[in-house]
């Protein structure tokens, strides 16, 4: 009982965070109006930093040479995710953004394929295949071109498989406090780097700016990547995967409600089958044996007939 109360509040903490991550998206969007991307995510990511190493300082001084290493490497390929969904979400919708950066829950098994050799099943194949077609519906326009926003978030959604992919590989016997702060610590370091060789930080930041940025630092960094480090722990990945992805529902519904987002018929096509993929995806479509084993319940359950 005491473990079937830990997996559903797990599983409750893991939605909360998604909550957050959806609104994150809206947040983001009018950040960037105010503020390059590279600062953007430079401020995001170090204050992040300073608060987890504030609070963990116990976990965090016992820091190594290995830590180290595997923080740079993931906090580079972390930096290249955020920069394309930071750059890409200025020229598309919250919506898409959220929708296009998901992808990546369908990419992983084939990326995973490349590097381990580890093939992917049928389902993975045909949730690729419906991914592709949502994909189309979400982002081709006339004349079969794509914007720069849509593009981005395509992109940032390959970089966020490689990220995953790379923490299962490198990450196996970290401790995940440890490894979410050097993750964050060097993200931003690449960030801060960048924006100092390319862009120029504002004259002057609104209060609204302010608070996007504390917003986005507290809450969809800092605090959701210690929820989701503890909770995971208590749902097993394809459930945690698929329940994480639910945050391109809500930066879509976000995105209508405070951003007047338009939601077209193509469009609401593109979302329904990526998220179609991203179900079939994570669940091999188990929740259907679920159903067939409900029904064969109740049809035993029935009395017998009197003729």
């Amino acid at each position: 009982m005491i473990i079937k109360n830990k997996s559903i509040a797990a599983e409750l903490g893991l939605l909360f965070i998604t909550i957050i991550w959806g609104g994150a998206f809206v947040v983001v969007k009018n950040t960037t109006a105010s503020m390059p991307a590279n600062y953007i995510i430079a401020i995001r990511f170090g204050l992040a930093s300073i608060l987890m190493l504030i609070i963990f300082f116990p976990r965090i001084k016992k820091i190594d040479a290995h830590s180290i290493k595997t923080g740079a490497i993931l906090g580079a390929v972390s930096y290249v995710a955020y920069y394309f969904q930071t750059v890409g979400i200025k020229y598309t919708t919250a919506g898409n953004n959220a929708f296009l950066t998901a992808i990546y829950v369908v990419l992983v098994p084939f990326l995973y394929w490349l590097i381990k050799s580890s093939k992917p099943d049928g389902y993975n194949i045909l949730s690729a295949l419906i991914c592709i077609a949502g994909i189309g519906f979400l982002s081709l326009h006339s004349g079969f071109t794509v914007n720069t926003g849509d593009t981005l978030s395509i992109l940032c959604g390959i970089a966020f498989a490689a990220q995953i992919v790379g923490i299962s590989i490198l990450t196996e016997k970290d401790d995940p406090i440890l490894l979410s702060f050097t993750l964050c610590a060097f993200t931003a370091i690449f960030a801060f780097a960048a924006a100092l060789c390319t862009e120029s930080f504002p004259a002057k930041l609104v209060t609204n700016c302010i608070g996007d940025l504390l917003y986005i630092s507290i809450f969809s960094t800092m605090i959701a990547m210690v929820v989701q480090t503890v909770c995971q722990k208590y749902v097993p990945p394809a459930k945690a995967s698929l329940i994480m992805s639910l945050e391109s529902l809500f930066g879509t519904f976000f995105g209508i409600i405070f951003l007047n987002e338009a939601l077209t018929l193509k469009t609401f096509v593109g979302f329904l089958l990526i998220f179609i993929a991203v179900l079939i995806s994570e669940t091999k479509l188990s929740f259907l044996d679920f159903f067939k084993q409900k029904q064969k319940e109740a049809t035993i359950e029935e009395p017998d007939s009197l003729i």
